[in-house]
């Protein structure tokens, strides 16, 4: 357990992290000692090379970037198979679409993983319009255009199609954060390619999710399950779907809080049994980022703490936490699968870097704003 009180440069530790797992082509690998996690998700790849960004080391996300690019371009036929598919009027293979996640040398390893994800799809042209911006780059490079293209094409196509959700379960729903992957993603084409061709699905995309909300009152996890689920907390940051101050958003935020915190941290979903649910770095990361967006800088900060108790003597960060305790015997059910759950996760040390970052950015907001006030 590592004390939070500034004596250690964990930012740094995640980065080196980071940087140490992160091959020479640029792929990321998902979790160093577990060997499920043995690839690269788009999902997990795309958010950790935001945080690679977001410290500054641009030339380690542009290899990560460059490393999608050459992965998805590889696999342009088979996606626009699937497009003309479903054109046709044909039912997805869902276990041989487009993959969630490559080998570390961008290949395709079909091992009745469930591949039908198009999340990750969309958060990587999210994160590879933030990594052009942070890195100050003029314009998409022209090796990428077609690439991107192609993938927004296939979000268009799917985005209302059921399929997998971010935790590669329930593939016979349309799942609310992956709606707002695919708008981040469309948004981010648009912008990127200088066209507004994507919009009209993005604007889509926007009006089903707000409708269903107002319908509710909050943001349901899927169109099959009206519990809510922690990853709908990137509806507002960073997908920017709705704003943060959204009435609907808001009740969602409460009813996580409510019903999905765990020792402080935050679960995935009320029914997860995956190790037994404990809290994940990821989804506390998510909360406090969303308070930091909100001005809660307090709130912001009992979520980096939490993440920061978690870290190991060696720096790592894990998947998970309590598991083991609040449901023993799934948690014993998983192990005697897989083993013991990833004890460094890369995506936990990413969303640590982003949400230091977001609070250092709030905190300097704020004093700026004070400054301000007592100049006039």
């Amino acid at each position: 357990m590592i004390d939070g009180d500034g004596s250690v440069d964990l930012i740094g530790h995640s980065t080196r992290a980071i940087l140490q797992n992160q091959a020479v082509n640029g792929a990321i690998v998902a979790s160093p000692d577990f060997e499920q996690y043995d690839f690269c998700w788009l999902r997990d790849g795309s958010f950790t090379s935001f945080a690679l960004d977001l410290v500054g080391e641009f030339g380690a996300s542009a290899r990560y970037h460059a490393w999608a690019n050459q992965a998805i371009g590889a696999i342009t036929e088979q996606i626009e198979s699937a497009i003309g598919d479903h054109r046709a009027g044909r039912q997805p293979d869902l276990l041989n679409m487009p993959p969630a996640r490559f080998t570390l040398e961008g290949k395709v390893v079909v091992d009745g993983w469930p591949n039908f994800q198009i999340d990750g799809y969309g958060t990587w042209l999210w994160s590879l319009s933030q990594h052009l911006e942070l890195s100050n780059e003029n314009e998409l490079p022209s090796s990428f255009r077609q690439t991107v293209k192609t993938v927004a094409r296939y979000l268009s196509e799917f985005a209302f199609v059921p399929c997998f959700d971010v935790w590669e379960e329930s593939g016979d729903a349309v799942h609310t954060s992956t709606l707002a992957s695919a708008f981040g993603g469309l948004v981010a084409a648009s912008q990127m390619l200088d066209t507004d061709e994507y919009m009209d699905c993005a604007r889509s995309l926007q009006a089903k999710v707000v409708d269903d909300a107002a319908r509710l009152g909050y943001f349901a996890k899927s169109n099959t399950n009206p519990d809510v689920d922690a990853s709908s907390l990137w509806l507002a940051t960073p997908f920017n779907l709705i704003d943060v101050r959204n009435e609907c958003f808001q009740e969602t935020v409460n009813l996580i809080e409510q019903r999905l915190t765990l020792d402080g941290g935050i679960r995935r979903y009320s029914s997860d049994t995956y190790y037994g649910s404990g809290a994940w770095p990821v989804l506390t990361a998510s909360l406090g980022w969303n308070r930091a967006q909100q001005g809660d800088l307090d709130g912001a900060k009992q979520c980096r703490v939490w993440i920061e108790d978690r870290f190991t003597a060696e720096f790592c960060l894990g998947e998970q936490f309590g598991g083991d305790k609040r449901d023993p015997e799934h948690f014993s059910d998983w192990v005697n699968r897989w083993g013991l759950p990833a004890n460094d996760l890369m995506w936990s040390h990413a969303m640590y870097i982003v949400l230091s970052a977001a609070l250092e950015k709030s905190q300097s907001k704020l004093n700026q704003s004070s400054l301000d006030r007592g100049g006039g």
